[in-house]
């Protein structure tokens, strides 16, 4: 059980590679129409979240909620959109291994900061050697697999 969360997150990048691969495929269905094919992504999607809410029943949060949320809380399904759509634009064009090299180094480099600098109400972190070497070699692996 100690390893279960490791496994589990492993195999949640497996199924945005997925996810990235079959976006990629519909785009091409709906001739290269990406818009449509982000649109059926998040459709299929809510669709799911609204059967598990249905599935599990979690109390509604009250209206009040909603009007005291912070503005940048609204913004994680813009920044979605933007990914999903950017994915299943570009990866036919560079390829999964080098697409992914690229996005997993800029999610690395933004974890890092977010940690560093305690943003959105994470624990502040140092930036340790070991932790600059990792992003160093990550950012050489990416380069290495972008160049071949």
């Amino acid at each position: 059980m100690r390893y279960l969360p490791f496994l589990l997150l492993v195999l949640a990048g497996g199924a945005i590679a997925t996810q990235s691969a079959v976006n990629s495929q519909l785009r091409g269905a709906l001739h290269n129409n990406v818009l449509w094919a982000v649109l059926i992504s998040y459709v299929g999607g809510s669709v799911v979240a609204a059967v598990l809410l249905l599935l599990t029943r979690p109390p509604a949060p009250a209206l009040a909620d909603f009007g005291g949320l912070k503005w940048y809380y609204w913004t994680g399904g813009l920044l979605g959109v933007g990914y999903v759509l950017t994915i299943t634009l570009l990866l036919q064009r560079v390829g999964a291994a080098n697409l992914f090299a690229l996005v997993v180094t800029g999610q690395l480099l933004t974890a890092l900061l977010f940690d560093r600098l305690g943003l959105f109400s994470l624990a502040s972190s140092g930036v340790s050697p070991g932790k600059l070497l990792g992003v160093a070699l990550l950012v050489a692996g990416a380069y290495l697999i972008n160049r071949t």
